[in-house]
């Protein structure tokens, strides 16, 4: 039996001594094999020393097998780590690729951008000559003027959220004066309307707590002022001035809640035809004849102007048209005390609309009742040949 090449003097006394047991060789080469002489001892030592040799070699291949397994899972530990470790690695790669394909992406997109952008034609501009129209036309609406009429209304913590009586009315007007008088807008004409309501008059119950001074004498009174207020208005503003009033539902004759019989019967006629007398010889100052509403037209817009007792302007402005038989390209309106715009299709020039406009007074005992408040003002718009250009409120509270 030879020792094969590479094979440790161990594993070759091992293979002899299994060659053995299983009778393919005798004692004597055992011996040869595992102590180099097969002739040193007799056979029954031979046999002996075999029995205790082979229990040997069984004991270093049971410990070689045992320190296998701890290796080989040792191994498995080390190979498992090795594997969590290139998964770290892989991932974080992966999440490095995705940054870099998002970073060369919006290059990317940016590169195509500025490539397009570089492709388009040369900007040429295009001049277009434009004049400005040659004349322009201010329209001054207020409305619901209550003149006279006396109410405070307090605030939670007995603060004044709106005081009025024929004095701030005159306050108001005159500070509306200033305003426009300082104002950025340049026109040549100015439209000022009085939609209704000018004085409180007698209308229900409550109208006796409010007046304090009787009804013709402060009919008197608003139309006097009004007029002193238009000499001052061409004067300061340099402009001539038309000036129409209609009629509401407080100053048509009546007394308390007594149904109106004549409602063509009204205060703003006697206000109409006073200042009608007291500004005929003044010039740049002129008022426009008296009519239950006002209709004019203002470079090519047909506007109307009423008071507005219903809440559905839309089907006033159709009721006027059919009634008289005409197009109104903007319908104007008070009574509720608060502005409100609403188109209602093309007109002429521009939208058609019908526009609420804020009141004087502001909000009173009457608009408390009915949870409505809104500030006092009037409303101002800027007519030309391009329709209505712009519009504004000027606050007064």
């Amino acid at each position: 039996m030879k020792r094969k090449n590479g094979e440790s003097l161990i594993q070759y006394a091992g293979r002899a001594t299994d060659a053995l047991s299983e009778g393919l060789i005798d004692y004597n080469e055992w011996a040869e094999a595992v102590v180099g002489d097969g002739d040193m001892y007799a056979s029954e030592n031979l046999r002996r020393c075999s029995v205790f040799f082979r229990q040997f070699v069984q004991n270093v291949r049971n410990d070689v097998i045992e320190g296998t397994d701890e290796n080989i899972d040792n191994l498995r530990d080390a190979t498992d780590t090795l594997i969590k470790e290139r998964k770290k690695i892989q991932t974080a790669n992966i999440e490095h690729q995705e940054y870099f394909r998002k970073v060369a992406r919006q290059e990317l997109l940016t590169e195509q951008i500025e490539e397009a952008i570089l492709k388009l034609p040369k900007i040429h501009p295009v001049h277009m000559d434009y004049t400005y129209p040659a004349e322009t036309t201010g329209l001054l609406v207020i409305s619901d003027e209550h003149f006279d009429s006396t109410f405070e209304i307090k605030g939670l913590y007995g603060e004044t959220v709106n005081k009025y009586d024929k004095d701030v009315f005159k306050t108001r007007m005159w500070h509306l004066l200033s305003m426009m008088e300082n104002d950025r807008f340049d026109y040549d004409e100015l439209f000022v309307v009085s939609a209704g309501d000018a004085v409180e008059n007698i209308l229900r119950m409550s109208s006796l707590q409010k007046l304090r001074h009787g009804v013709i004498d402060s009919t008197i009174e608003f139309a006097e002022f009004m007029s002193q207020w238009l000499v001052e208005a061409n004067k300061r503003l340099g402009v001539p001035i038309r000036f129409a009033i209609i009629s509401g539902n407080h100053d048509v004759s009546r007394v308390l809640t007594q149904t109106p019989e004549f409602p063509e019967e009204s205060l703003a006629k006697i206000i109409h035809a006073f200042m009608e007398l007291r500004l005929a010889d003044v010039n740049g100052v002129n008022v426009e004849p008296y009519g239950d509403v006002f209709f004019t037209n203002l470079y090519g817009s047909n506007l109307l102007f009423a008071h507005g007792e219903t809440g559905d302007l839309v089907s006033l402005i159709n009721y006027y048209e059919n009634l008289y038989n005409i197009e109104i390209d903007c319908l104007y309106a008070g009574h509720l005390h608060r502005s409100e715009t609403k188109p209602v299709g093309v007109g002429a020039v521009g939208d058609r609309e019908v526009i609420r406009v804020p009141s004087i007074c502001g909000t009173d005992t009457y608009a408390k009742k009915i949870m409505k408040h809104s500030r006092a003002g009037a409303y101002f718009a800027l007519y030309s040949e391009l329709g209505r250009e712009l519009n504004k409120i000027y606050y007064l509270n």
